[in-house]
């Protein structure tokens, strides 16, 4: 849901003028927060992958850096939609989204966290 989050609107920006001359835009066209996310995405999906390929206990750590980058897209998308959002701009369906994606992932990294401790027991 967080790939797919990037590519939906994020900022809406409306033109000068009464006639609806709004723009969308999506996260790649503003703050740099695209690329990490986009990172996020991709650690997110490791464990699912490990998983299929049983080789997810070579790679035990991939859950706790889930967990990790999880949380602070949380942060980081939470902090970019109240404080550093762009003055005269509309909040769109994907910023929701991608927010709800990055608490999502970092739930998933701490339950994934949470099965492998009660493994090892």
């Amino acid at each position: 849901a967080l790939l797919v989050a990037t590519f939906l609107p994020w900022i809406g920006v409306s033109g000068p003028g009464a006639v609806d001359t709004s723009t969308d835009e999506n996260i790649w066209k503003g703050p740099t927060l695209d690329v990490y996310l986009l990172i996020t995405g991709v650690v997110a999906l490791l464990p699912a992958l490990l998983a299929v390929t049983d080789s997810s206990e070579e790679f035990s750590f991939v859950s706790a850096a889930t967990l990790l980058l999880g949380t602070v897209a949380v942060i980081l998308v939470a902090v970019w939609l109240t404080v550093d959002f762009p003055d005269g701009a509309e909040r769109k369906i994907g910023a929701f989204i991608g927010l709800g994606g990055a608490i999502v992932i970092a739930v998933g990294g701490f339950r994934a966290m949470q099965e492998e401790v009660a493994g090892e027991i």
